[in-house]
């Protein structure tokens, strides 16, 4: 069972902060008139895709070397991935061709 006693100080700050950010919200919102927030949202004259950015530039605008090569074990696992993908599509080329093909009885190793 939790004491009370043992948290009065975490309980009694909580809720003073709590009462604080009410407080400011209030104040700060008073702050904002009825024809601030009533207009409608304004629409840019162009729409832009914020997601494009120039070649040779990374999201962040920092740019990108021209020699970024992709390092040899993460080539490695790409090009496992694609030859089990591969033989998978095999065995159920095969299964769909035959009727009696039982895909559990087939193992794929290299």
């Amino acid at each position: 069972m939790i004491n009370f006693s043992e948290n009065k100080l975490p309980v009694i700050a909580g809720i003073s902060i709590i009462i604080v950010i009410i407080f400011f919200h209030a104040w700060f919102s008073s702050y904002v008139g009825v024809e601030d927030w009533a207009r409608p949202t304004p629409v840019p004259d162009t729409l832009e895709n914020p997601y494009f950015w120039p070649p040779g530039v990374n999201y962040l605008g920092t740019p990108v070397p021209g020699d970024q090569k992709i390092d040899p074990f993460r080539q490695q696992v790409i090009d496992d991935y694609k030859k089990f993908m591969q033989k998978r599509r095999d065995v159920y080329k095969e299964w769909k061709s035959k009727k009696n093909f039982k895909p559990s009885n087939v193992t794929i190793d290299n």
